[in-house]
C-alpha cells in the first residue's frame, strides 16, 4: 500500500513543479496577459499586466471578478466621458464573446495598447496586451516622412519614377504626369512600366517605328540602366533630360528633367557668342585702323601733348594758362649757303636726319617740341609736365649740350653725303612766364606757347655765335651748379624795358675738369672754382694762397 502513496506524492509534486514554471514563464513575456473562467473571476494575470494598468492590486488577484476591475478603470476615466456601466458592459461582453480578432486601446497617458481575446477549452477567456506604443509613433513618423518624401518628389523640377526588378512602378511623382501625355492610371504604382512606354510608344511619342522595338529598347535601358544622362527629343519640340540609376533592391530611378529653356539659352548664347565674336572682330579691325591713325596723328604732336589728350588730361578746346618755362630756340647758322649745291631730295633727306637726331634728344629730356620752322625747333620745358622751374631750366641747358655734342658726331657722316661745311647750330634759351595753350579756330588747333619771352629767346638764338649757346640772365642762375657760362655784352630786345645781360654756355664742370680747364672743389658748404681758361696757374695759386691765409687769420 506504501508504493502507490509515493507515487501519487510524486505526481502532485511535479504538477506543482510545472505550474510555477508557467508562472515564470508568463511573467517574463513581453507582453501582458489575464486568463478569466467562465464566470468572469481572474484565474492568472501575469506581472507585465499589472505593470501595465495602475489599479489597487485587490483587483487582480486570482478569483476576483474581473468586471471590477474594468469598472475601476470606467470610473476613472480609462475608457473616456460616458456612462460607466454601459462601458463596463461593453467590454464584459467581449470577455463573454471573444472574437479572437486584434483591436487597439488608447490609453489616457496616450499609450496604444494591442488587446486579442480567445476563448480557451475550459470556457473561459485569455486576454493578451501588448504595448504598441513605439511601433505607432514610429508608424506615424514614418507616415509623416513618406508624406514629406512625396511632397518633396511632387515639387522637384523633374519627373521620376521607380520600379522594381520585374519592371513595376512602385512610385512617381506628379511631375511626370505633366511632362508625359499618358492616362494617370498607368503610372500609379503597382503597374508594369512597360504598358506606359507601349502608350507613348503607340502615340508617336517615340517617333516612327515598330513599337514592340521602340518599348523594348527603353526597357532594356531600364533593366540596365547605365547611370549615364542622355537627351530625349519630344513630338512637341520639348527636349528632356534623362538619368537611370540602379538602386540596391535591383530596381531602377529614371528621372526626367525639362531642358527645353536650357537649350533654347545655349542656342542663344552661342548665337549672341558668334555675334560678339564678329563684332569683336570687327572692333579690333577698327581699333587697328585707329591705332595706326592715332600713330600717324602722333608724328604732328609733340608726344606730351598727345598723350595728355589721348588720356583725357589735356581739354581739346580753345583755352591757355600762365606759366613759368624754360623756352629753347635754335637753327642752323647759314643753312641756306651750306646746302646749296645739294639736290631737294638730298636736302629734305639731310634735314630730316638733323630734326630725327635733334627731336630724339629733346624727348630724352623731356622738352616739348613745340613747332619746326624749317631748320629751326621751338622747344619748351614745364608744361604738360614739370619737375620745377630750376629742374626744367637745367634740362633744357643739358639737352642742350648733348645737341651740340651729337652734331660734332654727325660731321662725317654729312660730308660723306657732300656737305663742305658742317652744320653749326645756333641756341638761345631763357626762363620767363608764357601763355601756354591751344590757340586757333574752332576747326584746327595749335598747341603752342606765345609772349615776350618766346621773343627773347628767338632774339638770343640770333645773336650767338654758330656752334654756341646763350642764355638769358634768369636761366644762368638757375644752372650755375652744374654749367660754367661767360658773360656777353648785353642786348638790347624789343618789349623789354632795360638791357638783356647773356651768358654764353662754356660747358658742364664734368667736362671742363676732365679737358683740364677748370679746377672744381665741392664740399659741404665749400665750393672752389678756378676756370683756368681766364687766368694762368700762377695767378690762380696766388690768390687760393690769400684765401688760405685770410682763414688762418
Amino acid at each position: 500500500m506504501a508504493q502507490p502513496k509515493t507515487k501519487h506524492i510524486a505526481g502532485a509534486s511535479d504538477a506543482g513543479s510545472l505550474e510555477a514554471q508557467l508562472h515564470v514563464a508568463l511573467d517574463n513575456m513581453p507582453g501582458a496577459l489575464v486568463y478569466t473562467d467562465k464566470a468572469l473571476n481572474i484565474v492568472f494575470c501575469n506581472e507585465r499586466f499589472k505593470q501595465m494598468y495602475s489599479v489597487p492590486a485587490k483587483l487582480l488577484q486570482p478569483g476576483h471578478p474581473y468586471p471590477s476591475f474594468l469598472r475601476f478603470l470606467a470610473e476613472n476615466g480609462y475608457y473616456g466621458e460616458g456612462n460607466v456601466e454601459a462601458l463596463v458592459a461593453q467590454r464584459v461582453d467581449s470577455l463573454r464573446n471573444p472574437s479572437g480578432k486584434t483591436f487597439e486601446d488608447v490609453t489616457p497617458d496616450g499609450r496604444v495598447y494591442q488587446v486579442r481575446r480567445q476563448r480557451v477549452a475550459s470556457g473561459g477567456t485569455v486576454t493578451a496586451m501588448t504595448d504598441i506604443t513605439e511601433q505607432k509613433q514610429a508608424e506615424r513618423t514614418l507616415a509623416e516622412k513618406e508624406k514629406q518624401l512625396h511632397l518633396a518628389l511632387d515639387n522637384m523640377p523633374g519627373g521620376l519614377v521607380y520600379t522594381d526588378a520585374s519592371l513595376d512602378i512602385i512610385a512617381r511623382n506628379d511631375r511626370i504626369l505633366e511632362m508625359y501625355p499618358a492616362p494617370k492610371e498607368l503610372l500609379e504604382p503597382g503597374r508594369p512600366y512597360a504598358e506606359f512606354l507601349r502608350y507613348l510608344a503607340e502615340h508617336g511619342y517615340y517617333g516612327e517605328g515598330d513599337t514592340e522595338a521602340l518599348v523594348a529598347e527603353r526597357l532594356e535601358s531600364v533593366r540596365n540602366p547605365s547611370g549615364r544622362t542622355f537627351e530625349d527629343l519630344k513630338p512637341d519640340g520639348r527636349t528632356y533630360r534623362i538619368r537611370r540609376s540602379p538602386v540596391a533592391g535591383g530596381g531602377t530611378v529614371t528621372v526626367m528633367t525639362d531642358i527645353t529653356e536650357q537649350k533654347r539659352a545655349e542656342r542663344e548664347l552661342v548665337e549672341a557668342k558668334q555675334r560678339a565674336e564678329e563684332a569683336s572682330k570687327l572692333v579690333f579691325e577698327k581699333n587697328e585702323m585707329l591705332e595706326a591713325l592715332s600713330s600717324k596723328l602722333a608724328k604732328y604732336l609733340s608726344p606730351q601733348i598727345y598723350k595728355s589728350i589721348f588720356s583725357g588730361e589735356q581739354s581739346v578746346e580753345i583755352v591757355s594758362k600762365r606759366k613759368k618755362l624754360t623756352i629753347f630756340f635754335s637753327d642752323i647758322a647759314a643753312f641756306t649757303e651750306t646746302t646749296d649745291n645739294l639736290e631737294s631730295e638730298e636736302l629734305t633727306a639731310v634735314l630730316n636726319h638733323y630734326l630725327t637726331e635733334m627731336s630724339a634728344i629733346a624727348l630724352d629730356y623731356g622738352a616739348t617740341i613745340d613747332k619746326y620752322i624749317g631748320d629751326a625747333m621751338l622747344l619748351f620745358f614745364g608744361d604738360p609736365e614739370t619737375k620745377g622751374v630750376k629742374e626744367d631750366a637745367k634740362a633744357c641747358v643739358m639737352m642742350a649740350i648733348a645737341m651740340q655734342r651729337r652734331m660734332r658726331e654727325l660731321e662725317k657722316e654729312w660730308r660723306d653725303r657732300g656737305l663742305e661745311r658742317p652744320f653749326r647750330i645756333r641756341m638761345g634759351i631763357c626762363t620767363g612766364y608764357c601763355t601756354v595753350g591751344n590757340f586757333g579756330s574752332r576747326d584746327r588747333l595749335d598747341y603752342t606757347i606765345i609772349g615776350n619771352q618766346v621773343n627773347l629767346a628767338a632774339r638770343l638764338e640770333a645773336a650767338a655765335e654758330p656752334g654756341s649757346i646763350l642764355l638769358a640772365h634768369e636761366t644762368n642762375s638757375l644752372i650755375q651748379d652744374i654749367v660754367l657760362t661767360e658773360e656777353q655784352p648785353p642786348m638790347t630786345v624789343k618789349g623789354f624795358v632795360r638791357p638783356i645781360s647773356t651768358y654764353k654756355v662754356v660747358g658742364t664742370y664734368g667736362e671742363l675738369v676732365e679737358e683740364g680747364r677748370v679746377v672744381l672743389q665741392e664740399r659741404d658748404g665749400l665750393r672752389v672754382l678756378v676756370d683756368l681758361t681766364k687766368q694762368d696757374k700762377a695767378e690762380a695759386i696766388a690768390a687760393l694762397e690769400e684765401v688760405l691765409a685770410q682763414l688762418k687769420e
